[in-house]
């Protein structure tokens, strides 16, 4: 995904659901006893490709990563050796599914292929740079109101974010109802750099969509605890003992 000038120092604002009401900052929840329960979820975003490399929009279209790709991500494939996970995720697209087998070649025979997981669908501005899109004034009020806008042929906002909803909902908050008596859960996501700016600022309370920084194949560690009848997210080191 291409970063949009100037849109670093805006945040996007999300339209709460009943899952985000849930995921409350320690501040607001100072009084509550820990249940004990808590789920880390690993977000890592796919290695390099050549149209990241051009700073080229890069949403469905299919490409690999690039030859250099495993010294890339030879770090990260060191931090995940020893490590094991309840649940893996992935996106279906080549060059999440080539990082997954680079630095968790084990967990690619329990990984499941989600196509909600995809980056953002750009439509005919794929493979488009912002210098030959600056002076589009449909572009230019995408950059303005991406909420409003959608890139001819492209994904709106609105469906993007179902989407990921629609994921997390299913694997991460009913997860504690279909696992009562696991104090502990361990997931990995492998997905794209929207994807997880976005689950970001469903995870933790006060996170705006372009608050959180990732580039390829880095990894973004998220720590959930219950308490009570709520979730609070945080951030946290990855990797961490006891993960």
């Amino acid at each position: 995904m291409a970063i949009k000038p100037g849109q670093e120092q805006r945040e996007l604002q999300q339209s709460p659901s009943v899952e985000s009401r849930c995921v409350q900052s320690r501040s607001q929840e100072s009084g509550s006893q820990p249940s004990g329960s808590h789920h880390s979820i690993v977000l890592i975003r796919h290695g390099t490709t050549q149209w990241n490399v051009e700073k080229k929009y890069l949403g469905h279209t299919d490409i690999g990563l690039l030859p250099a790709a495993q010294e890339e991500l030879a770090s990260l494939r060191e931090q995940c050796l020893h490590l094991t996970w309840d649940a893996v995720y992935c996106s279906d697209l080549l060059r999440c599914r080539q990082t997954l087998a680079q630095i968790a070649p084990l967990a690619t025979e329990q990984a499941k292929f989600d196509p909600r997981l995809r980056e953002n669908d750009f439509g005919q501005w794929e493979g488009m740079t912002y210098e030959q899109l600056k002076h589009n004034p449909l572009y230019r009020s995408w950059i303005d109101d991406p909420q409003e806008i959608t890139p001819p042929q492209g994904e709106a906002w609105q469906t993007f974010t179902r989407r990921i909803d629609s994921f997390l909902h299913e694997h991460i908050w009913l997860e504690e109802q279909r696992n009562p008596q696991k104090p502990s859960y361990k997931t990995l996501v492998v997905t794209h750099g929207g994807v997880i700016r976005y689950m970001v600022s469903r995870l933790i309370q006060g996170i705006g969509f372009w608050d959180t920084h990732v580039i390829p194949g880095q990894a973004i560690q998220v720590q959930i605890e219950k308490q009570g009848h709520h979730w609070l997210g945080r951030r946290s080191d990855f990797p961490s003992i006891g993960l």
